[in-house]
């Protein structure tokens, strides 16, 4: 995730003279997290104007942490890894900064160059952090017993009271969209003094990624776009229930555990069974009381058919916790209390996550030129928040001639292949790789893919090979006795 700020190009007109361009600078801080031996860090912060028209209004401030290994890291152009979410925070805390120095031990392509990280406006540790904790509560009061389910209303109520508080800040929420980031992303190249980087985007960041370029092509030497979020597409669904990208991945994880002779043993005809429990859950959901992860107390779900939908969802993300689904589903099915409470627990971290500011999320999202019918369908968010710009060209496909490793994994439920496929057929020099037994998000799950990566970046030009490719790697279930 990467951030960054301004050159203050206005015409700030006084008896007729053009004021000078001011250019972004970097403030160095103390880290607040420990580096290991053999590592180095660099962090601090870049502050700029929330909105550019107005120079000297509000600014917002991006958290900034610059990762190299002394000794190691030559003149291959630095990485600027944008998050995904929207609003996800880029891992500047100690428990987040962790997989960094993870990934950067087991691969040498990041221990040859400096890894920048920042948490893009409006999120992480950057100010303002645009959460919006009336959603949530929201959202939990609503799948309690005395709720019922969340109507459009409830939710349109809750975002409009975290709207008019930021607002009685000062802050213009206008400016808080893909496009006033990519800007970001510009000045904070040369807030760094950065001639050439590489853009390494994950999820939405793939999206900020093809911005930045489509708008501030100077200095980007190669993108890494991994899990592709392409303009002209939105994640609103209805429901989870009604995913169809999820649905898909769902039925490969089903067909997978029937050809697993022992998933297929302890879970037979799990995709019928799955049906008629969701059914089951609506129509009769129990309740069922947990923990909250943030030291809130005790809260009692009603867990029906559609909390289960969004615990599934989201296990189909990574990998690992697709394996642990069959088993998961088929012990809410035989009503084991605590395979309901480890999907209740599942679905309060989601809602509570503190890593994601949902405020952040929905502007991204619901003022962005291709929202469509998140704007208007019934339970979003999207009319409490003011409108976004016009532009068209925002929904436009990115075409562009830099090189690019497009990354995508076949189970991957919210970024689909045919989305990758659409992104890399504008980009000429782009180099598509399928890896069909991975889910959401492959740099940091899945070693084939940073082994590409890496021969991606010592040869941009073309399509990185790799032995690993051809090895099937098939989901390994958990099956409990």
């Amino acid at each position: 995730m990467t951030r960054t700020l301004i050159l203050i190009a206005l015409l700030a007109v006084t008896g007729g003279a053009q004021a000078a361009a001011a250019t972004p600078e970097f403030h160095t801080a103390a880290c607040s997290f420990t580096v290991p031996e053999g590592r180095a860090a660099t962090c601090g912060t870049v502050t700029l104007p929330e909105n550019r028209d107005r120079p000297n209004g509000m600014t917002v401030t991006l958290a900034i942490a610059i990762l190299s290994t002394p000794g190691q890291s030559g003149d291959a152009p630095p990485i600027l890894y944008l998050e995904g979410g929207p609003g996800g925070a880029a891992g500047l805390d100690p428990d987040g900064i962790a997989r960094w120095w993870d990934l950067i031990a087991r691969n040498d392509w990041l221990q040859k160059r400096r890894l920048v990280l920042y948490d893009q406006r409006g999120m992480g540790r950057s100010v303002p952090n645009l959460t919006c904790p009336e959603m949530v509560e929201a959202q939990i009061r609503a799948n309690s017993p005395e709720g019922g389910d969340i109507t459009g209303t409830e939710a349109v109520a809750a975002a409009g009271t975290c709207r008019t508080r930021w607002e009685a800040e000062g802050r213009d929420l206008t400016h808080y969209t893909t496009v006033d980031s990519a800007r970001d992303v510009a000045d904070l190249r040369l807030a760094l003094g950065i001639d050439r980087w590489v853009l390494f985007g994950s999820s939405y960041g793939t999206r900020l990624a093809l911005e930045t370029v489509r708008r501030f092509p100077d200095g980007i030497a190669a993108m890494i776009l991994d899990g592709v979020y392409p303009p002209g597409t939105n994640l609103f669904t209805p429901s989870e229930e009604d995913d169809p990208d999820g649905d898909r991945s769902l039925q490969r994880v089903f067909a997978a555990c029937n050809a697993d002779p022992a998933c297929a043993a302890a879970y037979p005809n799990l995709g019928d069974r799955y049906r008629v429990l969701m059914e089951k859950l609506d129509d009769e959901p129990p309740t069922v009381t947990v923990d909250r992860p943030d030291g809130g107390g005790e809260a009692a779900l009603m867990f029906t058919g559609g909390m289960l939908a969004e615990v599934v969802f989201n296990d189909l993300y990574s990998r690992d916790d697709a394996a642990t689904l069959p088993a998961l589903i088929a012990g809410i099915d035989a009503d084991r209390d605590e395979a309901y409470e480890d999907a209740a627990r599942q679905w309060l971290a989601s809602q509570l996550d503190p890593t994601i500011a949902n405020g952040a999320y929905d502007l991204a999202e619901c003022l962005a030129p291709d929202a469509g019918d998140a704007r208007t369908a019934v339970g979003s968010t999207c009319p409490a928040w003011p409108a976004g710009p016009a532009d068209d060209l925002g929904s436009q496909p990115v075409d562009s001639a830099i090189p690019a490793l497009i990354l995508v994994g076949g189970m991957d439920p919210v970024t689909p292949v045919t989305w990758a496929r659409a992104a890399a057929a504008h980009l000429p020099n782009g180099f598509l790789v399928e890896r069909p037994d991975e889910g959401h998000g492959l740099i940091g799950s899945d070693p084939c893919a940073e082994t590409l990566a890496g021969r991606f970046l010592d040869a941009p030009d073309r399509q990185p090979v790799d032995a690993c490719q051809a090895q099937p790697d098939p989901l390994r279930f958990v099956v409990n006795g």
